[in-house]
């Protein structure tokens, strides 16, 4: 899913015309002109935190790090787009660790590698980013224009977005956990 396509329709669902005519004709050598203006550059901005947000709490997307520990310590900031610890292996197996003061501790130095959730980088707005069909473009406009809409103390618009945003995210998270039980024939 585009990032382009998102900031369009959050601009269209805002009213902000002018800006959403600026997104139809943009172009990768003009991004630069476009985050000019000021209005796309907070829905670009803000778009940031409507993506981890969705992470956090809906669909969290797993990755992991090997990482290695000198002082039995590892600074959970230099973990890619961090969000949590889901768990930590050495040797292929789980190990025990503490969480003090954002660092990872362990009870020896070694190589670890630490599987967490995290979420997608914007670098650009034109990135294409995979993990966010997972949602849908219309949960992803409504929790970017409920952002854009609390940023500028739009507070009755916030509201009507964070609901749609709310309900619409809450039904693919309640969709992911729902099972089938398996079907057996004699």
């Amino acid at each position: 899913m585009k990032i382009l396509d998102i900031i369009k329709n959050s601009a269209e669902l805002l009213g902000l015309n002018n800006e959403r005519d600026l997104l139809d004709n943009a172009t990768t050598s003009a991004e630069e002109n476009l985050l000019e203006n000021l209005e796309i550059k907070k829905l670009f901005n803000l778009i940031k935190f409507s993506i981890q947000e969705l992470c956090t709490h809906y669909i969290p997307l797993f990755t992991s790090q090997e990482i290695s520990t000198t002082n039995k310590k590892f600074a959970l900031s230099n973990l890619n787009n961090f969000i949590r610890v889901n768990n930590v292996y050495k040797d292929d197996k789980p190990i025990k660790f503490k969480i003090i003061n954002r660092n990872l501790e362990f009870s020896e130095n070694g190589i670890y590698t630490v599987k967490y959730t995290t979420y997608p980088a914007v670098n650009s707005i034109f990135d294409d980013i995979d993990f966010l069909a997972n949602f849908g473009l219309d949960v992803i406009c409504f929790g970017l224009c409920a952002y854009y809409c609390l940023a500028n103390g739009m507070f009755q618009d916030f509201e009507s977005f964070h609901n749609s945003y709310i309900s619409k995210a809450e039904s693919i998270k309640d969709l992911r956990i729902f099972e089938l039980p398996a079907r057996r024939w004699e």
